[in-house]
């Protein structure tokens, strides 16, 4: 930290956040590991940018907040308004799927990877028309 001029006012860095999440990855790490884990997931978001085809905005989503895929399809689908947003994994018939860039730039199937790979691999994501997600299947 620093001051400002000599005005005595102390700089300090903000960073914003949806609310509760710090909390939430804080508390969901000292139940599954220790202090260090809660310490650096409380300071650590993993913000992506998620689109989806046909709407004209991006949103961003917080990966390191959910425990695994299902929290973040619900989550999808609220935040698209849409109840149609589901996993290319061959037991259901879903209208949009979720496809994610990893960290060498390759586009996947959301869910054909364990969370905790997904989770921090994850640069950007995309919800589109599962017939066109269908090329990306590992199950097709």
């Amino acid at each position: 930290m620093g001051s400002y001029g000599d005005y005595g006012v102390e700089l300090t860095e903000l960073t914003l956040g949806p609310p509760g999440a710090r909390a939430r990855r804080a508390r969901r790490a000292r139940k599954n590991g220790g202090e260090a884990e809660a310490a650096a997931a409380a300071t650590s978001p993993a913000f992506v940018k998620v689109s989806m085809d046909g709407t004209p905005y991006l949103r961003k989503v917080d990966v390191a907040a959910y425990a695994d895929y299902d929290e973040l399809l619900e989550e999808l689908n609220a935040m698209f308004h849409c109840c149609s947003i589901g996993l290319m994994d061959g037991y259901g018939e879903w209208e949009h799927a979720v496809v994610y860039e990893d960290g060498d730039g390759d586009w996947m199937l959301v869910g054909d990877v364990p969370w905790e790979m997904f989770a921090c691999s994850c640069k950007r994501m995309r919800v589109m028309r599962a017939c066109e997600a269908r090329g990306l299947s590992s199950t097709a």
